[in-house]
């Protein structure tokens, strides 16, 4: 990777803890631009966590892709 380059990661089959009513509004599938070069599945799991307030039974995480950030 380029110095300013970092990974995408590709979140899938997002189960989510069904112990509250609204947890089926929540996303089994989205994209990450993650600001790091490298990552963890831990480490990404439980940003997942406390982005959406909320704990999840299972999850798929790949490396899809890059980004890069601008330099200006």
């Amino acid at each position: 990777m380029k110095e300013n380059e970092y990974p995408i990661l590709k979140v899938t089959n997002v189960e989510w803890d069904k112990d509250h009513d609204e947890f089926d509004t929540l996303p089994t599938e989205f994209e990450i631009k993650w600001g790091f070069k490298n990552w963890d599945t831990d480490e990404v799991s439980k940003w997942i966590s406390q982005k959406f307030d909320w704990v999840f039974d299972s999850i798929n995480i790949q490396q899809v892709g890059t980004w890069q950030e601008d330099s200006g």
